[in-house]
C-alpha cells in the first residue's frame, strides 16, 4: 500500500511540474520520486511472485492431504434415508382427564379386646387377667354364668381351661332348661378342642344331647368312642351303662368294649 501511495504522489508532482514549468529543486524531487517509483515497481513484482509461489504451495499441500476444493467434492449422503419421513413429536401434555391412581387403603377396625391384650405388660399379666375373669364367670348364676364363660373362651381361646369353660356353660344352659344352647356349646367343646383335657366329658354331654333329640345312631357312636378311647374315665362307665340300656340289657350289665387305644 505504501508503494501505491508513492506512485500516486509522484504522478501528481509530474502533472504539476509540467503545467507550472518547475524549477531545479522541483526537478530533483521529481527525480527522487521516480527512483522511489522504480523501487516500488520492483517490490510489487517481488510480492506478486511470492503470492504465486504461496498459491502453488497451498494447492500442492491440498492435493497431498486429499482435500479437494468444495466445488469438486462429492455431495455427502443424507443422514435420513429418502424412504423415511421425519416426524416432529410434540411433548406430552398433562391433561386433567387422566384417571387418578387409587391410593386408598381399607383400614379394618381392630378388635378392642385384642388391643387391650396387646397393651398389657407381658404373659404373666395376661394369664392373671384370664384367671381372674374365669373366677368371676364361675361366680355368676343361670344364663349369665353361661354367657360369661362363653365370653371368657372368646377372649382366651388358647387357655388350658377353655374347653372346660365351654362344658360348664353347657351345664348352666341345662339347668336353665335351654337344651338346644347346651348341645351347641357341648358340640363346640368337642369339635374345637379334640385333644383337650375335658374331651371325655364333652363326648358324654354331646351323646346325651343326641339321645335327647332322638339321634340314636349318633348317640351310639359317641358312647362307643368313650368306651374305646377313654376306658379309665368315669364317663366310660356311664357310656357302658347307656349302651346296655340301648341294647336291651338289664341289671346294668356293661357290654364288652373294644380294646382301648388311648386315655387322657
Amino acid at each position: 500500500m505504501g508503494s501505491l501511495c508513492t506512485v500516486a504522489a509522484l504522478a501528481a508532482a509530474l502533472l504539476l511540474s509540467g503545467c507550472a514549468g518547475a524549477d531545479a529543486p522541483l526537478r530533483r524531487e521529481v527525480e527522487g520520486m521516480k527512483a522511489e517509483l522504480a523501487v516500488a515497481k520492483q517490490e510489487n513484482l517481488a510480492l506478486k511472485a511470492s503470492l504465486e509461489a504461496l498459491s502453488e504451495r497451498v494447492e500442492a499441500l491440498s492435493a497431498r492431504v486429499g482435500t479437494a476444493p468444495a466445488a469438486s467434492r462429492p455431495a455427502a449422503a443424507p443422514l435420513v434415508p429418502s424412504g423415511l419421513a421425519v416426524v416432529k413429536l410434540e411433548p406430552a401434555r398433562r391433561s386433567g382427564s387422566v384417571p387418578p391412581v387409587p391410593t386408598a387403603v381399607t383400614i379394618a377396625e381392630p378388635d378392642p379386646a385384642r388391643l387391650d391384650a396387646l397393651s398389657r405388660k407381658g404373659g404373666r399379666d395376661l394369664a392373671a387377667d384370664a384367671e381372674a375373669e374365669l373366677r368371676g364367670a364361675r361366680r355368676q348364676e343361670g344364663v349369665g354364668r353361661a354367657h360369661a364363660l362363653e365370653g371368657f373362651v372368646a377372649r382366651y381361646p388358647h387357655h388350658p381351661l377353655a374347653d372346660q369353660a365351654l362344658l360348664e356353660a353347657s351345664a348352666a344352659y341345662v339347668l336353665e332348661r335351654r337344651g338346644e344352647a347346651a348341645c351347641t356349646v357341648a358340640r363346640r367343646a368337642v369339635e374345637e378342642y379334640p385333644a383337650g383335657r375335658a374331651i371325655a366329658e364333652g363326648l358324654w354331654r354331646l351323646a346325651v344331647c343326641e339321645g335327647s333329640q332322638g339321634a340314636t345312631a349318633s348317640e351310639r357312636r359317641l358312647l362307643d368312642r368313650l368306651v374305646t378311647d377313654f376306658p379309665s374315665t368315669p364317663y366310660a362307665r356311664k357310656a357302658g351303662e347307656r349302651l346296655a340300656v340301648l341294647s336291651g340289657h338289664s341289671g346294668g350289665d356293661v357290654p364288652p368294649a373294644s380294646p382301648a387305644r388311648s386315655s387322657p
